[in-house]
């Protein structure tokens, strides 16, 4: 999964969020990602998401006004909350907390 545009290209103060997350499925397995983005001055996030759920990808734009952040796939319907930083690290470190 590819953003639309080449990451080694961003200047400073470009954006005002920027995130890239595995996503996990009901089971807890990580089966999709998801490449988030707001330029500044934007209202809007657009973001490219492969659906842990059904797996099929997409693009689109959203407002997210409250975290946790979710978004629905328009495919299976099934909401997908993005996990906060935190807990990815802890999983990727091993931890149980």
């Amino acid at each position: 999964m590819k953003p639309p545009f080449d990451p080694k290209t961003i200047k400073p103060g470009e954006f005002s969020y920027l995130t890239k997350r595995n996503l996990t499925d009901s089971a807890g397995a990580e089966k999709g990602e998801i490449f988030l983005w707001k330029r500044r001055g934007e209202e809007e996030s657009h973001f490219v998401l492969q659906c842990p759920h059904c797996g099929k990808e997409q693009d689109g734009s959203i407002t997210l006004l409250k975290r946790p952040y979710r978004i629905r796939c328009t495919h299976c319907q099934r909401s997908i909350t993005l996990p906060k930083l935190m807990e990815e690290a802890k999983k990727k470190r091993g931890d149980s907390e």
